[in-house]
């Protein structure tokens, strides 16, 4: 695929972590697919749809947790173009977190695993896969 094509994804993937950041509604809803079904998997729990993914994962999991988290890319990412409209994404990375109930800085680290598709031109996510170290 085209150098076009890896910097509009790699884009896409620092969207979505300064979505993980601000859990703004419109920025979650742009930078998934609207034709797809999508999926977020986090430390075994299975969020179904974009809805519940803005609802459920970033809402009432993340923000409820946490007063700050930033999702941080930790490498390069690593970009296989597995159809021509169809991408599996593969990075190490690891949150620098403030717990809401004490203050106290807080992390994790791990793989996360990202399938985005093209639609209409751009790239959009449908499919993410969280796992720790």
């Amino acid at each position: 695929m085209s150098d076009k094509d890896k910097e509009a994804i790699t884009e896409l993937v620092n969207k979505y972590c300064k979505a993980v950041n601000t859990q703004e509604k419109n920025d979650v809803y742009s930078i998934f697919s609207k034709v797809q079904k999508c999926n977020l998997i986090s430390v075994g729990t299975i969020f179904e749809g974009v809805d519940s993914i803005y609802q459920n994962f970033l809402v009432d999991l993340i923000r409820k947790h946490y007063t700050k988290i930033d999702l941080i890319k930790d490498e390069e990412l690593k970009i296989n173009f597995i159809r021509e409209n169809t991408a599996i994404v593969i990075f190490k990375y690891h949150t620098d977190c403030l717990l809401r109930e004490n203050g106290q800085k807080f992390g994790i680290k791990g793989v996360e695993t990202q399938v985005v598709v093209k639609e209409e031109g751009e790239w959009k996510i449908t499919h993410i896969h969280y796992s720790k170290e």
